[in-house]
């Protein structure tokens, strides 16, 4: 790689890192008062002339490559942008010290003195920026020429890069002591950019005052190119602004990745055959592509704190969030979960905005909701990464939110319906029970009190089962046994009952008395009519991954008047409750047996998570 080129690359990043930086403080301009407005002032200042000191360098780069004459318009605009920028730094410095005098507690002798030395540089900087104009359009210089003016101007920014340095290390004991972070960070960062701009400069002005420098042109360069570093920790100072934290990090990783990549490039012009050098050049950017997020994760750790990536704390806001099951713990537990992971000293969902609230968000979910965070605790601003936590959090919430309230809203109504269901089903217990006890109490009281303990034992499971949403079959065949007994004391002998069960069904769960209305059905149209009376035959067992249960009467069948197919309101129950819970999957059907009789056909799917 030739220099111009290596030039051109490190004055586009520069003019980039910059162009950015400028913008992103600005945004801030009318959101800000006070010492935060004074931040934003000085940001934008900062932004503007170190854009204009690094575009003004590529553009000049830019046009000599593409071969402009040096007398041209834009290669002599391109010479004002980065001398004009050059001679305001002084006056910049200065101004950096007044604002540091302004924030400090008992600001050092040097910072006050560069704060005071700013009140002459206003007319030196005039004089200077007209000086710049005048050699870039070869008119006379005014008392002195441009290269004294670049001259002291280099001069004055090594002094000032001495001062904020040495304030730095003097400050670093207070930093240390706030125990913010970010503050300690900042003093680190000015400190390094000081002292590297510093040493830069010594270098490239010994080069200047005729003294031996090894790889000067590099050295000029890389004393060029310290407003980077110097606008990293202007960042730092800033990092209380939000998206900060975002230009810091993709700044540093970028930075990491270009001087890799431009390593890699040197490498293949200086080593490599020609034959290689475009393989060379395709791994290297694959291994640049690839190496993007660690470096970027290695950067959060290491330059801002992280110990985890945004995507990582996103995933797991996501689960804890879907891990809610009841929308009445949905508010409470949220704001647990919001207060601890964006340290927030509280967080509040409501239906309305809370008074006092930093951030609010609001949740599109069916009813409208509002995310309520209150001041960040320590009194720090929410970084970008806060903010993408908070609006990545609220389209969680609403999408659970929409479903905790379908899945609430479909299991209330089919609890509700399936109560009413079975409140119809069991007065038709009491109505026959009561008459079969009227006519036996006098005549046989020992078979009445047998008949009442099992109709105790029927209205308590009746009583049971409305609360119950599952029960086995071994359970519900009992209570039908309850139920034939009843029966068969009024039909005595005209009346018999057997039940042939598969042992390996008994333990599987059904709906509550979702065979009474099959078993009532078979006595009271079946039985009940015809006169010599008949049996019911109750059978279960598996088939596959089903349930089949059939019920099995020897009466007058289901095509005479008494007896219409699924008419009777027991068996329309079965059949909503049916579809309740099981969707199409569970089916009943009324069949004609031979030569007599009506077979009821209840095939149940086996679902998941109902077995005992």
């Amino acid at each position: 790689m030739s220099r111009d080129q290596l030039f051109l690359i490190c004055f586009a990043a520069g003019s980039v890192i910059h162009g950015v930086q400028t913008v992103l403080v600005a945004k801030r301009w009318r959101h800000t008062t006070g010492i935060d407005h004074s931040y934003v002032r000085q940001g934008t200042a900062i932004g503007v002339v170190t854009f204009f000191w690094q575009f003004g360098n590529f553009l000049r780069e830019l046009l000599g490559a593409t071969g402009f004459p040096e007398t041209a318009f834009f290669f002599r605009t391109s010479g004002v942008m980065f001398n004009g920028a050059l001679v305001c730094f002084p006056l910049l410095f200065g101004s950096m010290c007044k604002h540091i005098e302004i924030v400090s507690t008992g600001a050092h002798p040097l910072i006050r003195f560069g704060r005071y030395l700013q009140y002459p540089l206003w007319p030196w900087t005039a004089f200077a920026f007209v000086s710049v104009v005048r050699a870039q359009w070869d008119l006379p210089p005014i008392l002195l020429s441009m290269n004294l003016v670049a001259l002291t101007t280099l001069h004055l920014m090594l002094f000032y890069f001495l001062i904020l340095s040495v304030f730095g290390i003097i400050n670093r004991r207070e930093t240390q002591a706030s125990g913010v972070p970010a503050q300690a960070r900042a003093a680190r960062a000015s400190i390094v950019s000081g002292f590297l701009a510093a040493g830069m400069f010594i270098l490239m002005l010994a080069g200047y005052w005729r003294l031996p420098v090894p790889f000067f042109p590099y050295i000029v360069l890389a004393a060029m190119m310290t407003s980077v570093p110097f606008s990293i920790s202007v960042a730092y100072r800033m990092y209380h602004f939000p998206f900060m934290d975002a230009f810091l990090r993709e700044v540093l990783s970028g930075l990491i990745l270009l001087a890799a990549f431009v390593t890699a490039l040197s490498i293949e012009t200086a080593l490599l055959p020609r034959g290689l050098q475009i393989l060379w050049l395709t791994v290297s950017a694959i291994l640049v592509a690839y190496a993007k997020d660690p470096v970027t994760r290695w950067v959060e750790r290491t330059f801002l704190g992280y110990e985890e990536s945004v995507e990582e704390q996103e995933e797991r806001i996501g689960i804890l969030i879907r891990a809610l099951t009841r929308l009445d713990e949905f508010g409470t537990r949220v704001s647990e979960i919001l207060r601890s992971e964006l340290d927030a000293e509280w967080a509040e969902i409501t239906p309305a905005p809370q008074p006092g609230a930093a951030r609010q968000f609001e949740i599109e979910a069916p009813t409208r909701l509002w995310l309520s965070l209150g001041p960040r605790r320590g009194g720090r601003p929410y970084m970008s990464r806060q903010l993408q936590l908070a609006r990545t959090a609220v389209l969680q919430l609403a999408a659970h939110h929409h479903q905790l309230s379908q899945h609430e809203l479909r299991e209330l109504t089919a609890r509700a319906q399936m109560r009413a269901l079975q409140a119809q089903i069991n007065p038709h217990f009491l109505f026959n029970t009561l008459n079969v006890l009227a006519n036996l109490i006098h005549t046989n009281p020992e078979k009445a009190e047998r008949i009442t303990e099992e109709l105790a034992e029927i209205f308590r499971y009746a009583l049971e089962s409305t609360r119950a949403e599952w029960v086995s079959l071994e359970d519900e065949l009992r209570f039908l046994e309850s139920y034939l007994e009843i029966e068969k004391a009024r039909f005595e002998e005209r009346l018999a009952y057997f039940f042939e069960i598969d042992p390996a069904v008994r333990s599987l769960k059904i709906p509550p008395m979702i065979l009474q209305p099959l078993v009532e059905n078979a006595v009271k149209h079946g039985i009940s009519p015809k006169v010599e009376g008949g049996e019911v035959r109750v059978t279960a067992r598996a088939d596959a991954d089903r349930l089949v249960i059939v019920v099995d009467d020897s009466g007058v069948g289901h095509r005479t008047k008494s007896r219409q197919r699924g008419s009777g309101i027991g068996l329309n129950n079965v059949r909503a409750r049916l579809e309740h819970v099981y969707g199409d999957a569970g089916t009943l059907q009324l069949q004609e047996r031979s030569p007599a009789g009506t077979r009821a056909l209840l095939v149940l799917p086996q679902l998941v998570g109902v077995h005992s």
